[in-house]
C-alpha cells in the first residue's frame, strides 16, 4: 500500500509541476485556460475559480491544461442552428446550445443567421443583431464553457509567448529535479573523498531478519557484519590507501578475489578483516551469490539481457562460448573482453540440468553512457557525508546534467538498435521501480522522483508530434517560413502520432505485466 501511494504521489507531483509550467506561462500571456486537470478520465473532484476549472480525474496518469485556440475550430455555433440567448446589461452573457433545454424555457430563442465570436482586432462580438460579451459562456447540458475571443486564444500570441508556454512544462520538470537533488544533498550531505573513514556499511533489513534461513545466510556471508561505521581503512591487500578513490580503485582491481584482506583502524587499534564483495556483471545482469561466493552461482537481475535470454537466479555457470569455467577469474576474463556486446553463449547448470542460453549483452559504450561499469564490485561500504553549502548548491546541477547524459545515451542506444523497445518501462514497470526505491529509503525515493521528472521533461521535448517538442518544431517552421502550418494539417499529424504513442504505451505496459509473471 505504501508503494502504491508513493507511486501515485510521485506521478502526481511530476505531472502537476509539468502542467503548472504550461498554465502559469499561458496565464501570463493572457491565454484563456478552460481547465487545469490532474489525471485523466472521469472527474472525481472539481472547483471553478475565476475562468478556470481545476479538476482531479480518476486515472492518475497524465494531466492537461485546456487552452483556448488549440483546436482547429473551437467555436460551437453554425449558421442555421437553433439556440437560446440570455442577456446581461443588454448583451448576450450565455449562449444555450440546446434550445430544448427546459431550464431555459424563458430565454430568447433565435436561429443563427450570422455571428462572430472571435472579434479579431478588437471587433465587437455578435450573434445576428445581438452584441455578445467577450466573457460570455456556452451553456451545455452538463457544463458551461467560456467563449474565447481571438485575443484570448493561444494562436493569437507572439512566437515567444507560445514558445514559453510550451517549453515551460519540461523546464519545470528540470527545475523540480534540481530542487530535489539540492534537498538530497542538504539532508545527507556530500561524500568526503579526502578520507578513508567508512560512513556506510551493509545493513540486514527487517524483511531478511524475518526469514530465519535467509538471515543466517547473511550472517554467515563474508560481506555483512565485517565493517563498522567509523572504521578507517588503512590498507587493502597490502596497498596503503589515503583517500576514498584509493579504496574504490583497489577493490575494483581485486574484483575476482573472493577473499580480500582489509586493515582498518577501529577504536585506536588496527584490525585485519576479510571481505568477499559481490560481483556485478552489468553487461548481462548477473550478480555473484552470497550463498556460494566462490562458485559461479548467480543472482539474475530482472529485465537485463541474461534474464531476457531465460536465465534465472540459482543458475550456475559452467562454460562461456564453449570454454569451461570454474572460477570467477576465468569467467570474468571472457566477459571483460566482450566490450562490443557480441552475443555470448552461456552453459549453465540449473538444479542438475544443463542448459545453454544465447545472451546479447550491453556493450561498454552504452553502459558508460549510463555511468555504469561492465563489471563492478560492491563491498557494501561508502564514505562519510558532510554538509557543504557550495557543494550542495552545485550538486543539483551536477546531478541534472549527469542524468541528462544518461537519458540521452539511452535514447541514442534505443534509436540505434543497441537496446530494444522491450526494455522500456511503462506505468507498471515504473510502479515496480518505485516500490524498490521506497524500500531503499526516503533519499532513494527522492532521487528516483528527480530522475523520473527529468525523464518526463526530456521525453516531452523530443521532436515528435503530440509532444511538446513536436509543437516547438511547428513553431520553428513558423519562425522560418513566416507563416504557421495549416491548423488542420498540424492537428491531424498530432492526432495520428498520439494514436501511435498510445499503441506503444499499450505494448510497453503489456511487456511490464509479462515481466511480473514468474517463469521457470
Amino acid at each position: 500500500m505504501l508503494s502504491i501511494l508513493a507511486f501515485i504521489l510521485m506521478l502526481g507531483v511530476v505531472i502537476f509541476i509539468h502542467e503548472l509550467g504550461h498554465f502559469v506561462m499561458a496565464k501570463r500571456a493572457g491565454i484563456l485556460c478552460h481547465e487545469f486537470a490532474l489525471g485523466m478520465g472521469p472527474i472525481l473532484w472539481s472547483k471553478k475559480r475565476g475562468e478556470t476549472l481545476y479538476s482531479l480525474r480518476a486515472i492518475p496518469i497524465g494531466g492537461f491544461v485546456m487552452m483556448a485556440g488549440e483546436e482547429v475550430n473551437d467555436e460551437m455555433l453554425k449558421v442555421g442552428q437553433k439556440i437560446k440567448l440570455i442577456f446581461e446589461d443588454d448583451r448576450v452573457s450565455h449562449i444555450v446550445l440546446d434550445a430544448e433545454d427546459a431550464r431555459y424555457q424563458d430565454a430568447l430563442e433565435v436561429i443563427v443567421e450570422s455571428y462572430d465570436l472571435k472579434g479579431i482586432d478588437d471587433q465587437a462580438l455578435f450573434i445576428n443583431e445581438y452584441t455578445v460579451k467577450r466573457d460570455a459562456y456556452y451553456v451545455m447540458k452538463n457544463k458551461s464553457l467560456q467563449i474565447a475571443p481571438y485575443e484570448r486564444s493561444f494562436e493569437s500570441k507572439t512566437l515567444i509567448e507560445r514558445f514559453l508556454t510550451i517549453f515551460m512544462g519540461p523546464f519545470m520538470n528540470f527545475l523540480l529535479a534540481i530542487v530535489l537533488f539540492f534537498g538530497i544533498a542538504l539532508i545527507q550531505g556530500l561524500p568526503q573523498e579526502n578520507t578513508t573513514e567508512i560512513g556506510r556499511v551493509p545493513v540486514i533489513s527487517d524483511e531478511i531478519r524475518a526469514d530465519t534461513e535467509l538471515y543466517q545466510m547473511y550472517l554467515n556471508s563474508n560481506l555483512y557484519n565485517v565493517f563498522e561505521v567509523g572504521d578507517e581503512v588503512l590498507r587493502i591487500e597490502g596497498q596503503t590507501v589515503e583517500k576514498w578513490s584509493d579504496v574504490t580503485r583497489i577493490l575494483r582491481e581485486q574484483v575476482a578475489n573472493r577473499s580480500i584482506e582489509v586493515v582498518v583502524l577501529r577504536n585506536g587499534h588496527e584490525e585485519t578483516l576479510t571481505v568477499t564483495p559481490l560481483i556485478y556483471i552489468y553487461s548481462m545482469g548477473l550478480v555473484s551469490s552470497l550463498r556460494e561466493p566462490e562458485s559461479l552461482l548467480l543472482n539474475v537481475l530482472d529485465n537485463f539481457p541474461a534474464h531476457q535470454a531465460g536465465m534465472r537466479t540459482g543458475d550456475r555457470i559452467e562454460a562461456i562460448n564453449g570454454n569451461p569455467v570454474s572460477t570467477w577469474q576465468e569467467a570474468l576474463s571472457y566477459i571483460a573482453t566482450n566490450t562490443e556486446g557480441e552475443v555470448m553463449t552461456l552453459r549453465i547448470n540449473r538444479n542438475g540440468a544443463t542448459m545453454s542460453f544465447e545472451v546479447d549483452p550491453f556493450d561498454e559504450a552504452f553502459l558508460s553512457g549510463q555511468q555504469i561499469r561492465m563489471i563492478a564490485v560492491d563491498a557494501g561500504i561508502g564514505p562519510i557525508y558532510q554538509r557543504e553549502f557550495l557543494g550542495t548548491f552545485s550538486y543539483g546541477f551536477t546531478m541534472l546534467f549527469g542524468t541528462f547524459s544518461m537519458i540521452f545515451s539511452t535514447l541514442a542506444s534505443l534509436f540505434s538498435g543497441t537496446i530494444s523497445v522491450n526494455m522500456l518501462a511503462g506505468p507498471v514497470g515504473i510502479a515496480s521501480m518505485t516500490a524498490q526505491a521506497v524500500a531503499a529509503g526516503f533519499i532513494a525515493f527522492l532521487s528516483w522522483v528527480a530522475i523520473l521528472s527529468i525523464n518526463l521533461g526530456i521525453i516531452n521535448l523530443l521532436p515528435i508530434p503530440a509532444l511538446d517538442g513536436g509543437r516547438l518544431v511547428f513553431l520553428g517552421y513558423e519562425a522560418i517560413a513566416k507563416k504557421p502550418v495549416n491548423k488542420r494539417v498540424e492537428n491531424y499529424i498530432h492526432f495520428v502520432m498520439f494514436i501511435l504513442l498510445i499503441a506503444l504505451f499499450v505494448y510497453i505496459t503489456f511487456n511490464d505485466v509479462l515481466r511480473l509473471i514468474p517463469t521457470e
